[in-house]
């Protein structure tokens, strides 16, 4: 009798111990399916940390001591601008802000934003299928703040990008800041071809802004 009461017991103690496992996964089954989406929503959006900081002598660091260009200095930029031999393998074309501006290759030396609208060491070239062109320059009333309107910008505003005899047209669609942290996150659909401008933010001296445009 008493064999048969312990075996009842383990039979029950099977059952209970199958049904405590079938409880928890029922109970976890949502939090799971949560984690796996927002694990697919971090990789659909590409998270980029694209480094800016004083290591990184292609691009220079993007801070308000740079951007505080005395007068001195200012005419010093520009009489550096007309003596410069820039070689330009394309063009940046704002219409609405009247920015038009070429671009060296990323392996020169003056694609570098004391110079010129500077290609971050982490982009891609124009003409590549999905690609992110990231392009950085300086915002105020320095000579060589090419960027200074930017803030003018709207959603659904057009930039055009001139590579290799082609014309790529694209729309802003996404504009957010960031702390100035010597990195910036840049957040695109990496399912299409895009155009990022990095500057300081207009009036503020402790955040940056992302201006994400799409091809179309």
């Amino acid at each position: 009798m008493k064999k048969e009461n312990k075996n009842k017991k383990s039979q029950l103690f099977k059952v209970g111990f199958f049904f405590l496992i079938v409880g928890i996964l029922v109970f976890t089954s949502n939090p799971l399916l949560k984690l796996k989406n927002e694990v697919f929503e971090e990789m659909r959006l590409a998270i980029f940390q694209l480094s800016i900081n004083e290591e990184n002598t292609t691009i220079n660091n993007i801070n308000t001591e740079n951007l505080e260009v005395t007068v001195e200095d200012n005419k010093q930029a520009e009489e550096n601008d007309k003596k410069a031999n820039y070689t330009y393998i394309g063009e940046l074309s704002i219409p609405k802000i009247k920015l038009k501006r070429g671009f060296v290759s990323k392996d020169s030396k003056y694609n570098n934003i004391e110079y010129n609208i500077a290609i971050a060491k982490e982009a891609s070239y124009p003409d590549k299928e999905r690609g992110n062109f990231i392009l950085m320059a300086h915002s105020g009333t320095a000579y060589i703040s090419f960027f200074d309107k930017l803030y003018k910008l709207e959603l659904g505003d057009k930039a055009t990008v001139s590579y290799k005899a082609k014309d790529y047209t694209y729309k802003l669609t996404k504009i957010y800041n960031q702390p100035k942290t010597g990195q910036v996150a840049i957040y695109r659909d990496p399912t299409k071809k895009t155009l990022t401008l990095i500057t300081c933010t207009h009036n503020d001296d402790y955040n940056q802004t992302i201006y994400i445009f799409e091809e179309v």
